[in-house]
């Protein structure tokens, strides 16, 4: 997320109340919440949400209505009709594509939003002529716009922009410019860290993704900053970069264990991260979370049943997907860019986070 874009300005918040009426949670023909209680579920000042509603009003998605509140209205479809290209940034092997179960997810979120529209999609990955095939399809009107399941490729997203072609970017990781949906990558680093603090956590370890990945930096970053508050910081030698890879996590877990400070509590940059480290301590002989406390982050990747042990941050996929939606039609209509969708996970707490053992610390073989 760059510092320029502001979570909190009207028009987010109503791309935000868009998609939760799009994945149903707010249906045609019901009140949204009051006020007071919307406000403070969207984390911002009622001035700012009067705002976002008046545009919805304009849009002709609600009524407001004295005494009552803001009535949803019915929509006759989405105004768009046609192919919509969901451009997956990766090539076709011989089998097709192979998504992750957090793309299936992102996907299922803005394939379920589309229910009752006109929008059909047509899959395909970047095309080998790269950004000219892609906008010869929408200037050709082959298809009203693209969506983009992620995208690490910079050139193709500023082409976009400046020829003002519809697009939006479905959980965007790298620090480019949007339209995209993204995930408040710092504040969960930052509640990861508070929760460990508040259990009574002293010595604390990040297993963070690779550095080229700005969700990675800014949730680490996060997490710095909290500890840093309580005058807690990090030892170098327990913040590793590892990929999303259970095997590369649990050997670094095991350095990290294996030192003379070890911590006692890691957050894990993805579920899978936290997967290695469970590993890890099962080597070394230290239980979870009486040994060893662990936070993750997606709810998705640990394998296997044991994610029912994991405190995690749930990535909010299926609003991810349906912001994207929302965001998508309205440039299709409009043709003015939608501001970004920030959303921040809730943390689901589970076993694995406890207060460090006040027995001795078991010893480790070096």
């Amino acid at each position: 997320m760059s510092s320029k874009q502001k979570p909190g300005k009207p028009e987010h918040i109503a791309n935000r109340l868009r998609a939760k009426m799009v994945a149903g949670e707010y249906p045609p023909g019901g009140f949204l919440p009051g006020e007071r209680q919307l406000a403070a579920a969207l984390g911002v000042a009622r001035n700012t949400l009067r705002a976002a509603l008046g545009l919805l009003e304009k849009e002709k998605r609600i009524d407001r209505r004295k005494g009552r509140g803001a009535l949803v209205r019915e929509q006759s479809g989405n105004g768009v009709n046609g192919l919509v290209a969901l451009v997956i940034d990766q090539p076709i092997s011989e089998g097709g594509f192979l998504i992750r179960l957090e793309g299936m997810a992102l996907l299922g979120g803005a394939i379920a939003a589309c229910a009752g529209s006109n929008i059909r999609f047509l899959m395909q990955s970047l095309p080998d002529k790269g950004v000219s095939e892609l906008v010869k399809q929408v200037q050709g009107g082959a298809v009203a716009g693209l969506l983009f399941l992620e995208c690490e490729d910079a050139g193709v997203l500023k082409k976009m922009r400046e020829l003002n072609i519809p697009h939006v970017v479905i959980n965007q990781e790298f620090n480019f410019p949007g339209p995209a949906t993204r995930v408040d990558a710092w504040t969960v680093g930052r509640q990861a860290a508070d929760k460990f603090i508040a259990l009574g956590h002293r010595r604390l370890g990040v297993l963070a993704g690779p550095k080229e990945v700005h969700l990675y930096n800014r949730m680490l970053a996060g997490f710095r900053g909290r500890a840093a508050e309580a005058e807690l910081y990090l030892d170098a030698r327990n913040v590793m970069p590892v990929p999303s890879c259970s095997e590369s996590a649990r050997k670094a877990a095991l350095a990290m264990l294996r030192g003379c400070n070890r911590p006692t509590a890691i957050f894990c940059c993805r579920d899978i991260r936290a997967y290695g480290a469970y590993l890890a301590a099962r080597e070394l002989g230290l239980r979870v979370p009486e040994d060893l406390s662990l936070i993750g982050y997606d709810d998705i990747s640990w394998p296997g049943e044991g994610r029912a042990l994991l405190t995690t941050f749930h990535e909010p996929t299926q609003e991810l997907g349906a912001a994207a939606i929302a965001m998508l039609t309205s440039y299709i209509k409009t043709g003015k860019p939608p501001e970004d969708v920030i959303l921040c996970p809730k943390l689901i707490e589970r076993r694995s986070a406890a207060r460090p053992s006040q027995n001795k610390q078991p010893k480790l073989e070096q």
